[in-house]
């Protein structure tokens, strides 16, 4: 029905069943099977789901270009420590993920909003504070936990923590990025 012989619906069968997978639909077009023609009729039912930062697994991150085991658990480790990804563009954050990497695969993955969870930023001590990838140690940490102590809560705000000197210009950028609460 969708315009393939047998000998090539069997072709692409057997490239999936021996582990090929088709990331993008332009992979499905450089099948030599598929003919152009074939290819710009059907590219629109063509629907390959892109894979969620904030709810994958190794084996799904393994299996991005250029992300191998020990990436795809930097990703994980990293999506802990932030309280989920708020935006694709925080995996180069991790430490040894380049531009290069990035442009790879982020036509291939996104973030739902279901798995942000809001960091708590205005409640959490500075022992555990000092854990986020985005403040930097102990010190700032405790910082915030005086900046709290000693300002009114409507000026609890991540440029009021700049302001104050608290934060670095970067670190208010990346953190302001983050859902706080």
């Amino acid at each position: 029905r969708l315009g393939f012989s047998v000998k090539q619906a069997e072709s692409i069968d057997n490239y999936r069943r021996k582990g090929g997978v088709f990331r993008r639909k332009e992979d499905f077009a450089k099948s030599y099977v598929v003919a152009d023609s074939v290819y710009q009729r059907l590219e629109r039912y063509i629907d390959i789901p892109l894979v969620d930062l904030n709810d994958a697994g190794v084996e799904q991150l393994d299996a991005l270009p250029g992300i191998g085991e020990w990436y795809a658990e930097k990703i994980i480790e990293f999506r802990h420590s932030l309280g989920g990804y708020s935006c694709k563009e925080q995996l180069m954050d991790i430490r040894n993920f380049d531009q290069e990497k990035y442009d790879g695969l982020k036509d291939l993955v996104t973030v739902s909003e279901e798995g942000i969870k809001p960091y708590p930023l205005w409640s959490l001590p500075a022992d555990s504070l000092r854990k986020h990838p985005y403040i930097d140690g102990y010190e700032t940490a405790r910082a915030i936990v005086l900046y709290r102590q000693n300002n009114p809560k409507e000026k609890w705000t991540v440029s009021g923590l700049y302001d104050a000197g608290i934060l670095s210009e970067e670190a208010a950028g990346k953190l302001s990025g983050c859902r706080i609460r």
